[in-house]
């Protein structure tokens, strides 16, 4: 009789690999969740300030667009979560893309009332037609504490 040979071993490892794979890829996914209480109203006490846009190239051979600037809480409540909708537009003014992004969340300390803090958000890809400006950005959601 011949030997067989089990497969059950080589069946339980590709089993706990692919449970690492999809554990590493879901820890790489989070996205952090702004805490406090949502006060869309709130939005009136806060500004971003000196936004500018650069350019720089990737290791990858590719370039990154970075949008930054500085938010500013002109409140008296701390701000603990901040997403805006960033609106890129052609040379003529005309809307392009809008895309949310999260300038303030779980991941840093609450913004103190009278404060300010630089941001940086990086983009991959931009739409084609872009004018170069720093996109317009519209607080989507606000968080305090």
């Amino acid at each position: 009789m011949a030997d067989r040979i089990s497969l059950k071993p080589y069946i339980a490892g590709l089993a706990v690999t692919i449970a690492v794979i999809i554990g590493i890829w879901l820890s790489l996914r989070h996205v952090a969740v702004p805490t406090g209480t949502r006060d869309d109203a709130y939005a009136a006490q806060v500004a971003i300030t000196q936004p500018a846009v650069a350019a720089a190239e990737s290791m990858m051979g590719g370039n990154t667009i970075y949008y930054d600037g500085t938010l500013e809480n002109h409140g008296d409540r701390p701000l603990s979560g901040y997403i805006v909708a960033l609106t890129f537009t052609n040379p003529d003014g005309k809307p392009l893309q809008t895309v949310q992004r999260t300038l303030l969340d779980d991941k840093q300390a609450p913004l103190p009332p009278h404060a300010s803090r630089t941001f940086e958000i990086g983009f991959d890809q931009t739409p084609a037609g872009w004018n170069q400006a720093p996109p317009s950005a519209r607080a989507v959601a606000v968080y305090v504490r």
